[in-house]
């Protein structure tokens, strides 16, 4: 069992409701018979109050990220003639999951997730070794993004390897979910509501660990409404 992440573009002339509406109601339709599971995320209008969120470094930023299982990546060519007949461009990745938190009452199959899927891209560094990178995102990192966030989701990804010659080189995809209120309240965000000395806190305690392992001129901040549909 292999899962593949999707980056998709929408074609230049469709609305983002048309997109949208190809993506929930024909695509599962379409490669159903091909995945296990299927999740679509989508940087739809209900998630535009988190606009000041997004951070994009190869602009434009996608509208949409999908994540499948598949039995093979040798399924990836089959599933991307789908994909490129609602899309003006696609970047695909094999990747490794690790689920950190989980809330499948929060994210129910077939309907629109509670709160917000943030999406992030992330690069290595040049100056830190592959080893260096894994071993303090998962070593310390990811106690601080549970301790720190308002995070009831939270998946991460390893990238395996590129499907696309010209697509960035990622080293990760992570994927978190935050409560609606977190779009505009960085309090809510970092975990710390009507709290502004645990919030400066948890803030800074973040961006500490964040500035050792993160490339902030290539990393990607994709909000997005998250549907699990398989």
């Amino acid at each position: 069992m292999e899962k593949l992440a999707y980056q998709l573009w929408k074609k230049d002339d469709d609305s983002l409701e048309i997109f949208k509406e190809a993506l929930l109601k024909n695509l599962s339709r379409d490669i159903g018979e091909f995945v296990s599971e299927l999740q679509i995320n989508i940087a739809d209008s209900d998630v535009v109050p988190a606009n000041n969120l997004v951070q994009s470094n190869y602009p434009p930023a996608p509208n949409a990220v999908i994540f499948m299982k598949v039995k093979s990546y040798f399924l990836a060519d089959t599933l991307e003639s789908h994909l490129e007949k609602i899309t003006n461009k696609i970047h695909g990745f094999v990747v490794s999951e690790s689920i950190i938190l989980d809330n499948t009452e929060k994210s129910p199959l077939g309907l629109r997730s509670e709160g917000f899927s943030q999406v992030v891209f992330l690069e290595k560094p040049k100056t830190m070794s592959t080893f260096d990178w894994f071993d303090h995102w998962t070593k310390f990192h990811t106690e601080i993004a549970i301790q720190t966030q308002s995070n009831f989701i939270y998946v991460q990804n390893t990238v395996v390897r590129p499907l696309q010659k010209e697509s960035p080189s990622f080293i990760a995809i992570i994927e978190e979910c935050f409560p609606l209120e977190a779009m505009t309240d960085p309090e809510v965000f970092y975990n710390a509501k009507n709290n502004p000395e645990q919030f400066a806190k948890h803030a800074q305690i973040m961006m500490d660990s964040c500035e050792k392992f993160i490339d902030f001129k290539k990393i990607e901040v994709i909000p997005t409404s998250r549907y699990r549909i398989i």
